[in-house]
C-alpha cells in the first residue's frame, strides 16, 4: 500500500488523529492527489455509479452518498459553498467552510463533517474499512446543547474549549445541558435577538478572545446582510458580513 493511502486508512480506523491527519494533508501533497484521483477516474468512467456509504444514526443503519455526487457533477450544486460557487476539486471540499458548519477539526461538527466525507471519497475504491464512530459521536452532545446560530468557526471552538469543560459529564445529563445553555447564553451577550447567519457562525471574539456582544442586525443591500456586534475590551463596534 503507498503512503498517501495508508494514511488515509491509517485515519478512517482511528489510528491516526483527525489533528495530525489535516496537518499531513495540508502538508504532503500527494494525500490530496490520491483522493482527487479517485473522483477523477470515476468522472473517466461513466458506468461507475457512486457508492453509498452505510453507519449507524440511532441505532439503526443509515446510508449517505452526499458529497461524491456533487465532486463528479459540481454544476448540480453551485450555492453550496461560499466563496467559490462549486465543489470543483477535493481540496476545495476538505478545506472550504460550508454554509452552517465548519471543516475545522478542532470542533466536533467539523471533524465529524471532515470525516464522513474522506470516509465517502475512500468507499468508493474500498468498503472494507470499518466507519470510525469517535467523531460522530463526539459532535452529537455539542449539536444538543449549541444553538444552531454559533455551531461553526470561533463561536463553537469557544464553546467546546471554555464551557463545556466546565461540566464534567458525571452530571446527570439534564442538569448538565442546563448548566451549559446557561453559560453559553452568559457569555455570548446579546442586546436584541440572535443573528440568523447566511453561512456560518462568524460571531467575533474580542481583543481577550472573548465573544463579542450582538447588537442587532445592520443595513442589508441585495444578497448582503450585515450583523453588528461590540467589542466589550475596547468599545468598539465590529460588522460580519455575509452573502446569501
Amino acid at each position: 500500500m503507498e503512503y498517501a493511502q495508508q494514511v488515509i486508512v491509517d485515519f478512517l480506523k482511528g489510528d491516526l488523529d483527525i489533528v495530525e491527519f489535516r496537518r499531513l494533508y495540508d502538508e504532503k501533497p500527494e494525500i490530496d492527489a490520491f483522493l482527487q484521483k479517485i473522483i477523477d477516474d470515476m468522472k473517466k468512467d461513466y458506468s461507475r455509479k457512486p457508492i453509498p456509504y452505510t453507519c449507524l444514526v440511532g441505532g439503526e443503519e443509515h446510508s449517505f452518498s452526499s458529497v461524491v455526487p456533487y465532486l463528479l457533477e459540481p454544476h448540480r450544486d453551485p450555492g453550496r459553498l461560499y466563496g467559490p460557487p462549486k465543489y470543483e476539486s477535493v481540496r476545495q471540499l476538505l478545506t472550504y467552510q460550508f454554509r452552517m458548519v465548519t471543516h475545522d477539526v478542532e470542533t466536533a461538527s467539523g471533524s465529524s463533517a471532515f470525516y464522513s466525507e474522506v470516509y465517502e471519497i475512500y468507499t468508493q475504491i474500498d468498503q472494507s474499512v470499518p466507519f470510525f464512530y469517535k467523531y460522530r459521536e463526539a459532535s452529537s452532545f455539542p449539536i444538543e446543547v449549541i444553538p444552531e446560530y454559533l455551531e461553526g468557526g470561533e463561536s463553537e471552538k469557544y464553546i467546546q474549549k471554555h464551557i463545556i469543560p466546565l461540566f464534567p459529564e458525571t452530571m446527570k445529563k439534564g442538569e448538565r445541558k442546563k448548566a451549559i445553555k446557561a453559560k453559553i447564553k452568559e457569555d455570548f451577550k446579546s442586546e436584541k435577538g440572535y443573528p440568523c447567519w447566511a453561512q456560518a457562525s462568524e460571531w467575533p471574539m474580542d481583543k481577550e478572545g472573548k465573544p463579542c456582544t450582538y447588537i442587532g442586525k445592520g443595513k442589508s443591500e441585495g444578497d448582503l446582510r450585515r450583523f453588528r456586534f461590540r467589542d466589550e475590551t475596547t468599545g468598539e463596534e465590529v460588522t460580519v458580513e455575509q452573502f446569501y
